[in-house]
């Protein structure tokens, strides 16, 4: 009986040392992977600022909250465990790419340190406006910037190279500056040190990587399209940009659009005209309306001659996916509400029980 009993012992111990065992090789798999890569994929730059003063504990839920590292007390017990708790304070620039490890090795050195400068492209934006961004944050000159942007030659050669949706169609006779419409919308932090400086080519490669993107992910709809290039797209979707906020309503105007086109109708669109004169203001006259550019579509049936603006991936989507219908005519009060017409009749109809508000509101 007692030689039964002391095996009985044995076994238990033997199965408790096992249990631990087993618990302390699933929580060491379970740390070591706390301590890998958020996203192997993702290298967008994150600007992260470290205080000084600040403990371990805190730097680590800042990561966290960054979505740089999985878990703060994970990043908390490698430090401490390595003794690695001496950091160099400031801005950083890191990406989800790099592990708790590399995080913490760059922040012992001071590596990754750097100013970051924000330039941020809204909608619709035009060239000359985000010229005007890219000066601001860059310290170049404006004036040099658009010099660049509107020579033929240096777009040529710094950017229609190396793009292959920069067709010669940003080149056509009239067009303002060639990557009009091409400098896509987003928000972009550059990382500037002594040895890599902020450039113009700098900035305008990464938006127009981001064009790219949008360009490759409706290759095969951009071909189908009855517009037939990428350029023609763009330069819809601009206008669509401009006359509506809402997807419901971009998707409608570019079905009127298309319709205008399809019967030889000039697409009459007012943002045409407000960027033919190059001024963010409605207080265009008759004479500016009948003022011929190559961007007037009240002078000229068609298509302007490129895109008045950068339009948003959305708006790009909602000329690929058009709503279609019957209408021919459209009219946008300034609370956004948007009318369709079929009829000239009906549509003058609407304009006179509505202009009014445009003049109250400026």
């Amino acid at each position: 009986m007692i030689k039964k009993h002391w095996r009985m012992i044995a076994i238990i111990i033997i199965i408790f040392f096992v249990m631990i065992a087993g618990a302390a090789w699933g929580f060491n798999r379970y740390y070591i992977n706390q301590l890998t890569p958020v996203n192997r994929q993702n290298k967008q730059p994150v600007s992260v600022t470290i205080p000084s003063g600040e403990s371990v504990r805190e730097i680590g839920h800042i990561l966290e909250k960054k979505r740089l590292i999985r878990k703060a007390w994970a990043f908390e017990f490698y430090v401490r465990w390595n003794h690695l708790n001496t950091y160099h304070s400031g801005t950083y620039t890191f990406n989800q790419t790099m592990s708790v490890g590399t995080l913490m090795n760059d922040l012992k050195k001071g590596e990754h340190h750097g100013l970051i400068l924000l330039v941020d492209v809204r909608q619709g934006m035009w060239v000359s406006e985000v010229a005007g961004q890219m000066a601001e944050v860059s310290k170049l000159d404006k004036k040099d910037i658009l010099r660049k942007l509107s020579d033929h030659a240096y777009v040529k050669e710094h950017y229609a190279k190396k793009y292959s949706f920069l067709t010669n169609e940003i080149f056509s006779k009239g067009i303002n500056y060639p990557l009009e419409g091409y400098l896509a919308p987003g928000n972009y932090r550059f990382k500037v040190t002594k040895k890599d400086p902020i450039t113009l080519d700098r900035m305008v490669d990464q938006m127009l990587e981001n064009t790219g993107n949008t360009y490759k992910d409706y290759l095969s709809q951009i071909k189908k399209n009855k517009l037939h290039s990428f350029h023609d797209i763009l330069a819809m979707a601009s206008l669509v940009e401009q006359e509506a906020p809402k997807d419901k309503d971009r998707r409608l105007i570019a079905g009127v659009f298309y319709n205008r086109l399809d019967q030889g109708k000039r697409l009459e669109s007012d943002t045409t005209v407000i960027y033919s004169r190059q001024k963010r203001s409605r207080d265009y006259t008759i004479k500016d309306i009948r003022k011929d550019t190559p961007y007037n579509t009240y002078t000229r049936t068609g298509l302007p001659v490129g895109p008045i603006g950068a339009p948003a991936k959305d708006a790009i989507e909602s000329v690929l996916k058009s709503t279609p219908s019957k209408y021919l005519f459209f009219y946008a009060r300034p609370n956004g509400k948007i009318y369709y017409s079929k009829t000239y009749k009906e549509h003058l109809a609407i304009v006179a029980k509505y202009r009014h508000e445009w003049s109250e509101k400026s």
